[in-house]
């Protein structure tokens, strides 16, 4: 548990926050938006953290010793690790779709400010 990441984790949180809600350009949105997104991968890896813990796979242990000996019960957690890699596969993926919209929204309104896309309202 590393108290420093969880409150960076949030201050990267606030400040995406703060580009999404006062911001009107819409590539500073999408900024914005990737980090929010940047903030679940520390806050994420951040929990899969465990003090003296050693990698959760061992291929093969250093001679006389087991496995066992080796990790001595306290291995970090994978799963969250395997649920920071796909957040960011998808993340990526995410902010591309995101970013294709603000380029056709840009080429149909001459402009990426939100304000002047309001034929987008329902």
């Amino acid at each position: 548990m590393i108290v420093a990441n969880y409150v960076a984790a949030g201050c990267v949180f606030c400040i995406g926050l703060f580009a999404v809600v006062a911001r009107r350009d819409l590539i500073k949105i999408v900024m914005g938006l990737s980090l929010m997104e940047a903030s679940t991968y520390l806050l994420l890896v951040s929990m899969a953290y465990r003090r003296g813990a050693t990698a959760p796979l061992l291929s093969n242990p250093p001679s006389g010793e087991s496995q066992q000996d080796v990790v001595h019960g306290t291995v970090s957690d994978p799963v969250l690790q395997n649920f920071c890699l796909t957040a960011i596969v998808i993340g990526i993926a995410v902010t591309a779709v995101f970013l294709t919209l603000v380029v056709r929204v840009a080429q149909h309104y001459r402009s990426v400010d939100a304000a002047d896309a309001t034929a987008l309202r329902g």
